[in-house]
């Protein structure tokens, strides 16, 4: 259930019409949504309509409720979303791991969209997002400094909440130590050959 939190005024400055607004952000979230869980995404996670259901459970997501949550109780609030998260989904999906994935590649995506951010107040939870581990997170975190007693990884269905958080800290560290958010690290490591703060030829 949707928060009663009304946005700000400053999303779509051209429309003056607050539901036309309240309009405009419901079908926004619903397109993030489903750019989160899109088929590669979700690819060997589940029977047909695990991506329909995946969506909707993201679609329906109290974002101004979210914007209300301290950071201090965000990891505590991701880990009850996450099992309500796997409890929408059908049997045969029902996996901690994917619903991790998903939630996280979606939060980190309302975080990035500047709509979201000016209807609500998301800047103070930048730093405990967390970053969505598939095999290229993990192998760019295995190949840090701090990474190097990580667990060889498996798959993201099979990914329980106790090494999740040891991937988890690893970002963090590496994060620290790169000057950012561990939520950004996933820019890194998808498909790229070129880090910051690596001398190039």
């Amino acid at each position: 259930m949707r928060s009663e939190s009304k946005p700000r005024d400053v999303p779509f400055p051209q429309c003056a019409d607050r539901h036309v607004k309240n309009v405009l952000l419901q079908l926004l979230q619903r397109r993030v949504a489903s750019i989160a869980v899109g088929p590669s995404t979700a690819r060997r996670m589940g029977p047909a309509g695990t991506i329909r259901a995946a969506r909707s459970f993201l679609a329906n997501l109290d974002l101004p409720g979210l914007s209300s949550v301290a950071a201090a109780d965000y990891p505590c609030f991701l880990d009850h979303l996450t099992d309500d998260f796997v409890r929408a989904l059908p049997h045969g999906a029902r996996f901690w791991g994917s619903a991790r994935k998903f939630l996280n590649i979606f939060l980190r995506d309302v975080f990035y969209t500047r709509q979201f951010c000016e209807a609500w107040p998301f800047s103070h939870l930048e730093a405990a997002l967390e970053v969505p581990l598939d095999s290229h997170v993990a192998l760019g975190l295995g190949s840090e400094p701090e990474g190097k007693l990580l667990p060889g990884w498996q798959t993201i269905i099979g990914l329980k909440a106790p090494v999740s958080a040891r991937f988890q800290n690893v970002a963090a560290a590496v994060a620290q130590r790169r000057g950012f958010a561990r939520v950004h690290l996933d820019l890194l490591y998808w498909r790229s050959e070129t880090r910051p703060n690596e001398k190039t030829d």
